[in-house]
């Protein structure tokens, strides 16, 4: 497999600092096979005088942002995991329903492209349309190309087979050339912002939904409980925490499905 270069060293401290991400030093093929075309995109020479430039501290912000781009996983689907979906329609909405609510205030943390609050806005319309309509999804992720992504709402058809089926396809997307597009009436109804789950500042606030999954894995114990200090910060004292199949909340107990209810104080 060949020893890891000093290129690939900075990347590590680079994505470390920056977003919280820990890469192995055993990855360093990605340090080819992801910063490879950016360098060649950007007409560098090599991938380690793009390293050079992008990741020092005076590094041009849009190369900086190209390497955490390519660097962050961005895989996800339309309703990932069936049991968290399975306990936000038959547990979590009916009880804000059941106390009277008009409508609730969703953020969804590292979103990547996006599928994530697509779907919640498609759960809330089948499941409680008159609330749908008044409540906010706040979709947030460090890579504003990926946010992008999200905004435009235009997937493949590999995209949309992967989680969706017909019934949904018709009702919330209309077919393009080479995509599907979500219809206005469901984009108009999330707020695209770039968050760094890091940040010393707080994130959306007074939500009765935090989601943040499958994110956690990439941060040491350190970041990981600041991470999930400020997410707890962002919930409402009736509000609901989500996470990963795999991660655990250390502030929470546990609802089933990767949800918890936060201490009640």
């Amino acid at each position: 497999m060949g020893e890891a270069s000093p290129a690939w060293g900075a990347v590590r401290v680079f994505m470390r600092s920056r977003c919280g991400v820990m890469l192995g030093e055993d990855q360093h093929y990605l340090l080819d096979a992801r910063l490879g075309p950016l360098a060649r995109d950007f007409r560098f020479p090599s991938v380690e005088a793009f390293v050079a430039s992008a990741c020092s501290p005076s590094g041009e912000d849009r190369l900086r942002r190209a390497v955490v781009d390519a660097m962050t996983t961005h895989e996800t689907t339309f309703f990932r995991d069936r049991p968290f979906w399975k306990a936000l329609e038959e547990r979590i909405i009916p009880a804000f329903k059941a106390a009277g609510r008009r409508s609730i205030r969703i953020w969804s943390a590292a979103c990547s492209t996006g599928q994530e609050p697509y779907s919640l806005a498609m759960m809330l319309e089948e499941l409680w349309p008159e609330g749908a309509a008044a409540s906010e999804i706040i979709a947030t992720d460090v890579s504003d190309i990926a946010l992008e992504r999200g905004r435009e709402g235009a997937f493949s058809q590999l995209e949309v087979s992967r989680g969706l089926g017909a019934p949904k396809l018709v009702r919330y997307f209309e077919q393009q050339p080479n995509a599907y597009r979500v219809k206005e009436q469901l984009r108009r109804r999330i707020v695209w912002q770039v968050d760094n789950l890091l940040s010393p500042l707080p994130g959306p606030r007074d939500c009765d939904l935090v989601m943040c999954r499958n994110v956690l894995i990439y941060f040491d114990e350190h970041d990981r409980a600041l991470v999930q200090r400020r997410l707890r910060a962002s919930v409402t004292a009736e509000g609901f925490l989500g996470f990963g199949a795999t991660e655990m909340s250390t502030h929470g107990q546990p609802l089933g499905g990767g949800w918890y209810v936060p201490p009640r104080s």
